[in-house]
């Protein structure tokens, strides 16, 4: 315990302070993170027998983020925009990863498959975690979705251990309860609308707890996707990298569907 709690705190500055400068700071920030997550999931996929192409699949899941961060990037005047494109890099992509698997013998499919898979998750997702940050009021946004991940799943613990009796999916997490479950989205919905009420984002409570609890339920299946992942593969942790967390996808797994979320709810909603 007091292990996870001293690289708690260690982490907390090492996030928080690109998150604030924005810029290059979180760029660089998240295409490390979204590195090391990666690299886990492709360790894992190869520990299950799909053998992934990481030397196609991680260049690829760069560029697709650096397609998100182009708002501060200096670009060469002499590069053509399309080149960083969304839909340049998908199609690049896409065509360099079937015609590698094309030349495999054995399980061409399953490489084709993993090999996209993880590209196009990270990559995306984290992409649009930057073009969340990129946005007017874009930190308090950011802080937002952290912060809905962080109380529904704190909730959602406590809550569970101490009177959690009725399993809510026991094939994929064992010791997820519904009695946790929808404690969590309640602390969600409250931790919302506190904080859009009271930032700059100054949306009003009302508005605020509709988005975290829409925020706590979208963190459950991020969570469960990376369970389904450890239970299909049979490993506890995606890695031993942050001692007493597990590794990057472990402490990933709900932000990487809730602050995606929060981008497309305010580009709805501009």
């Amino acid at each position: 315990m007091l292990t996870r709690a001293i690289i708690g705190l260690l982490g907390i500055p090492l996030v928080f302070f690109p998150v604030w400068f924005g810029g290059t700071w979180i760029v660089g920030l998240v295409v490390a993170v979204a590195l090391l997550g990666a690299n886990e999931f492709y360790r894992l996929l190869k520990i299950g027998g799909y053998g992934p192409a990481r030397w196609i699949g991680l260049p690829w899941l760069v560029l697709l983020i650096l397609h998100y961060a182009q708002p501060v990037l200096s670009l060469p005047a002499s590069l053509n925009p399309h080149l960083l494109s969304l839909s340049f890099l998908l199609t690049l992509g896409l065509i360099a990863t079937t015609i590698y698997c094309l030349l495999q013998v054995e399980q061409p499919l399953h490489i084709w498959m993993s090999t996209s898979l993880v590209a196009l998750y990270i990559g995306i997702l984290c992409g649009e975690i930057l073009a969340l940050r990129f946005l007017e009021n874009g930190f308090w946004w950011l802080f937002l979705g952290v912060f809905i991940t962080w109380s529904n799943d704190t909730a959602a613990y406590f809550v569970g251990v101490s009177a959690g009796k009725h399993k809510l999916w026991p094939r994929l997490s064992p010791k997820k309860s519904w009695e946790g479950t929808i404690a969590g989205w309640t602390v969600a919905a409250i931790s919302g609308g506190l904080l859009t009420w009271l930032t700059p984002l100054d949306l009003g409570f009302v508005f605020g707890a509709v988005l975290g609890a829409m925020g706590g339920i979208v963190a459950l299946f991020g969570d469960l996707s990376i369970s389904m992942l450890k239970r299909q593969i049979g490993v506890k942790d995606t890695s031993h990298l942050l001692l007493g967390h597990g590794g990057i996808l472990d402490r990933l797994d709900s932000i990487l569907f809730v602050l995606p979320f929060l981008y497309h709810v305010v580009m709805l909603w501009q």
